[in-house]
């Protein structure tokens, strides 16, 4: 049984065929997956679901997906952003925040989710661009993905 096995995940996405294959990933790791492709949905289930952790693409066609993450942040869900910009995709005040690389590979989802889920320290909005994961010494060996920012 995987770590990941019947956790609740709410995917942001607007592009519909990256949607569907981190979609997929998402269920081959036994997660229970809400998909929303624009930000007033994305928000609408930020706001009113039960959700362990969420997937949010930064940007949403013209908009970003940072609304959302304030509503986790408040909400005290756990979340990661994706993005193929890395750290110099986010706006500062975010950049504590876990970032998995696009195109997305399932080791490294799996990887990166299970740390967020079980991270001690829990990132905080406008925090020092150096406090990050308390966690990143004891698992430097351990992770295998190339998630900027854990490496």
């Amino acid at each position: 049984m995987s770590a990941l096995e019947g956790r609740r995940v709410l995917l942001v996405e607007d592009e519909s065929l990256v949607a569907m294959l981190a979609e997929d990933m998402l269920v081959d790791l036994g997660c229970d997956v809400t998909v929303a492709m624009r930000l007033d949905k994305a928000l609408a289930h930020a706001r009113n679901g039960s959700f362990d952790l969420a997937v949010l693409d930064v940007n949403l066609g013209a908009q970003r997906s940072y609304p959302i993450a304030d509503v986790l942040f408040e909400r005290g869900v756990r979340f990661l952003f994706a993005t193929g910009y890395g750290f110099a995709g986010l706006e500062q005040a975010y950049r504590t925040i876990p970032v998995v690389q696009k195109p997305y590979r399932l080791e490294q989802m799996q990887d990166i989710l299970i740390h967020v889920m079980t991270c001690t320290m829990r990132p905080r909005k406008d925090a020092p661009a150096d406090a990050g994961c308390g966690c990143r010494p004891a698992m430097s060996g351990a992770l295998r993905f190339q998630a900027e920012g854990f490496a």
